[in-house]
């Protein structure tokens, strides 16, 4: 029998493995390709738009990071709260209208301003009345995936009625006593802002002298006018109403304000500048 030199066996070995190589290359190419005509890509997906199976996926869904994003970037965003007023108390997203699902179909957003809606994954019949309602609205908007719960999941910030048994809420909070704030008074503290958080009427009868009144229940609609980088000083009618002020200042980032304790602030026993 006559052998084949071994030059022509590693040829037909080459020529072999180069076609077996070529085939797999065009193999993929092909599965690449008809992923791509007849797939939807995971990618291609917007961020804000949920892939879920559940009841949310019959409505367009913004994920809470992308939300967030918009926020920080100063994203022309409307936040339509529609949990419970005593939900929305306890704790909810900074700057969001609280709003009764008896009041979402005479809701419009401004103009090019985005609406979200903000509902409880535990309230499954306010989800279903809201998605109903703006199934008829003609501008943009969405549910936040997930609802409030998912928010928080991610530790995204939010606005606390501030409750003194928190861990969390205490961590916000610098305390400053009664004789800590007169050395500041008599030092003649640089830039220095009393905030009084007190309801107007308690204001006008008796308040710190120099401070600047901004009810706590408007604290929010008004931080503004709270100046950022200077001392400030938060206090109410009591140790309470101060707390929760403190607690809202840091919500809202302030976090440099410290918050008046002892309780005994506004009586003439302090020995505290007050007026009238």
């Amino acid at each position: 029998m006559q052998h084949m030199p071994a030059s022509y066996s590693d040829n037909r070995r080459d020529k072999r493995t180069l076609l077996i190589g070529g085939l797999l290359i065009i193999a993929v190419g092909v599965y690449f390709i008809s992923k791509s005509i007849f797939f939807e890509d995971a990618d291609a997906i917007p961020a804000s738009v949920s892939t879920d199976t559940s009841r949310e996926a019959e409505v367009s869904l913004i994920a809470p990071d992308v939300l967030l994003k918009k926020i920080q970037n100063g994203d022309s965003v409307a936040l339509i709260d529609v949990r419970s007023q005593e939900a929305y108390a306890l704790e909810h997203i900074a700057h969001t209208l609280s709003l009764p699902i008896s009041s979402l179909q005479n809701f419009s957003p401004a103009k090019d301003e985005m609406a979200v809606i903000i509902f409880s994954e535990n309230d499954p019949e306010v989800f279903t009345a809201a998605k109903n309602i703006m199934s008829e609205k003609s501008f943009a908007y969405y549910f936040l995936k997930g609802g409030f719960e998912g928010w928080k999941s991610m530790s995204a910030p939010t606005v606390s009625i501030g409750d003194p048994d928190s861990f969390v809420d205490q961590s916000k909070i610098t305390y400053l006593s009664a004789e800590e704030f007169k050395k500041l008074l008599a030092q003649n503290t640089p830039a220095l802002f009393i905030l009084d958080v007190q309801a107007e009427d308690n204001f006008k009868k008796r308040h710190l002298v120099g401070s600047a009144n901004i009810p706590l229940d408007q604290l929010e609609k008004r931080i503004g006018e709270v100046p950022a980088g200077r001392h400030i000083v938060v206090y109410g009618e009591n140790d309470l109403a101060s707390f929760q002020g403190g607690v809202r200042l840091s919500d809202l980032g302030i976090y440099s304000a410290r918050t008046l304790t002892g309780g005994k602030y506004l009586s003439p026993l302090s020995g505290l500048p007050l007026e009238p």
